[in-house]
């Protein structure tokens, strides 16, 4: 019986496209969060980027006066997002308002 060192395993399933990408999704999520605090001064129960898969980004927000806002000013986000994870493309921004 062989044994394998777990930091080797570890190392493998971590650079595992399948992992990358969960990873990318939750910083692009974190990030996009981040943009709405720091640029906007909205708090999280106010607007919040939900989930991120295959190039769709999910926003959920509490007004629709607030979606209205960030759909004129989507290209900024954008350019915020591709400027901090330059690897991670984002095909298409969606708002749900609740």
């Amino acid at each position: 019986m062989a044994f394998v060192p777990i930091k080797n395993i570890f190392n493998s399933w971590l650079s595992s496209e399948k992992f990358k990408k969960i990873f990318q999704g939750r910083q692009v999520i974190s990030w996009a969060n981040k943009y709405f605090q720091e640029n906007k001064n909205w708090p999280s129960h106010i607007v919040r980027a939900n989930s991120f898969n295959q190039g769709r980004l999910v926003i959920q927000c509490f007004q629709g006066v607030i979606s209205s806002e960030l759909r004129l000013e989507e290209p900024q986000l954008r350019k915020y997002l591709e400027g901090k994870m330059p690897q991670v493309k984002i095909t298409k921004i969606f708002y749900k308002i609740k």
